[in-house]
Protein backbone atom coordinates (compact mmCIF):
# COMPACT_ATOMS: atom_id res chain seq x y z
CA UNK A 1 0.00 0.00 0.00
CA UNK A 2 1.56 3.27 -1.14
CA UNK A 3 1.59 6.50 1.22
CA UNK A 4 -0.77 8.66 -0.48
CA UNK A 5 -0.80 11.45 1.85
CA UNK A 6 2.76 13.80 2.59
CA UNK A 7 3.80 16.73 5.08
CA UNK A 8 6.32 18.84 3.52
CA UNK A 9 8.27 22.04 5.39
CA UNK A 10 9.02 24.64 3.57
CA UNK A 11 11.68 27.65 4.23
CA UNK A 12 8.90 29.70 2.17
CA UNK A 13 6.11 29.83 0.80
CA UNK A 14 5.51 26.66 -1.44
CA UNK A 15 3.52 28.87 -4.26
CA UNK A 16 6.82 31.42 -3.94
CA UNK A 17 8.41 28.53 -6.59
CA UNK A 18 11.54 29.19 -4.28
CA UNK A 19 12.32 24.93 -4.26
CA UNK A 20 13.15 25.56 -0.98
CA UNK A 21 10.90 22.59 0.51
CA UNK A 22 13.51 20.92 3.11
CA UNK A 23 11.70 18.11 3.65
CA UNK A 24 8.88 15.91 4.18
CA UNK A 25 6.73 13.00 5.92
CA UNK A 26 4.56 10.38 4.36
CA UNK A 27 1.57 8.79 5.79
CA UNK A 28 -0.92 6.08 4.73
CA UNK A 29 -3.55 7.82 6.10
CA UNK A 30 -5.38 11.28 6.38
CA UNK A 31 -5.52 11.42 9.75
CA UNK A 32 -2.56 10.98 10.17
CA UNK A 33 -1.23 13.38 7.79
CA UNK A 34 -3.26 15.97 9.88
CA UNK A 35 -1.79 15.11 13.16
CA UNK A 36 1.53 15.99 11.52
CA UNK A 37 0.19 18.78 9.92
CA UNK A 38 -1.04 20.55 12.84
CA UNK A 39 1.81 19.78 14.60
CA UNK A 40 4.01 23.44 15.16
CA UNK A 41 7.43 22.42 13.41
CA UNK A 42 10.94 23.85 14.20
CA UNK A 43 11.40 26.98 14.34
CA UNK A 44 13.15 27.61 10.95
CA UNK A 45 10.51 25.99 9.02
CA UNK A 46 8.11 28.96 7.90
CA UNK A 47 5.73 26.82 6.10
CA UNK A 48 3.61 23.38 6.56
CA UNK A 49 1.69 21.90 3.76
CA UNK A 50 -0.34 18.81 3.61
CA UNK A 51 -0.93 17.37 0.44
CA UNK A 52 -3.29 14.33 -0.85
CA UNK A 53 -6.30 13.08 -3.07
CA UNK A 54 -8.10 14.83 -1.37
CA UNK A 55 -6.45 17.34 0.80
CA UNK A 56 -4.41 20.32 0.28
CA UNK A 57 -3.57 23.14 2.67
CA UNK A 58 -0.41 25.28 3.32
CA UNK A 59 0.12 26.79 6.75
CA UNK A 60 2.44 29.23 8.60
CA UNK A 61 4.13 28.21 10.92
CA UNK A 62 3.61 30.14 14.15
CA UNK A 63 7.07 29.15 15.50
CA UNK A 64 9.27 30.07 13.31
CA UNK A 65 11.67 32.13 14.17
CA UNK A 66 14.14 33.45 10.99
CA UNK A 67 17.83 34.61 12.29
CA UNK A 68 19.22 37.14 10.61
CA UNK A 69 21.80 35.21 8.87
CA UNK A 70 19.40 33.28 6.91
CA UNK A 71 19.44 35.51 4.16
CA UNK A 72 23.23 35.37 4.42
CA UNK A 73 22.91 31.48 4.25
CA UNK A 74 20.57 31.59 1.07
CA UNK A 75 23.31 33.97 -0.40
CA UNK A 76 26.17 31.99 -0.15
CA UNK A 77 24.23 28.94 -0.91
CA UNK A 78 23.43 30.60 -4.27
CA UNK A 79 26.68 31.39 -4.67
CA UNK A 80 28.17 27.69 -4.05
CA UNK A 81 26.05 26.69 -6.72
CA UNK A 82 26.66 29.55 -9.40
CA UNK A 83 30.34 28.24 -8.23
CA UNK A 84 30.01 24.72 -9.11
CA UNK A 85 28.09 25.58 -12.41
CA UNK A 86 30.48 29.16 -13.70
CA UNK A 87 33.60 28.64 -12.07
CA UNK A 88 34.94 31.58 -9.64
CA UNK A 89 33.65 34.08 -11.79
CA UNK A 90 30.27 32.86 -11.13
CA UNK A 91 30.66 32.52 -7.55
CA UNK A 92 31.70 36.30 -7.14
CA UNK A 93 28.78 37.50 -9.07
CA UNK A 94 26.22 35.70 -7.27
CA UNK A 95 28.29 36.91 -3.72
CA UNK A 96 28.12 41.03 -5.75
CA UNK A 97 31.78 41.27 -5.24
CA UNK A 98 33.15 43.68 -8.05
CA UNK A 99 35.69 41.96 -9.84
CA UNK A 100 37.47 42.26 -12.67
CA UNK A 101 38.94 39.28 -15.08
CA UNK A 102 42.45 39.57 -15.66
CA UNK A 103 43.72 40.40 -19.01
CA UNK A 104 45.51 37.36 -20.20
CA UNK A 105 47.33 38.34 -23.31
CA UNK A 106 50.07 36.14 -24.75
CA UNK A 107 48.86 33.16 -23.15
CA UNK A 108 51.95 30.80 -24.24
CA UNK A 109 52.16 27.65 -22.46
Amino acid sequence: MSKEYNVNYWGSHPDEENDDCWSGDDFHSKEEALICFNKDADDGIAYIEIDGPDIHDVRKNPAFNPSEDDDDDWKTERAMQAGMAFGCAGYNDAMGYDTCEPEWENDEY
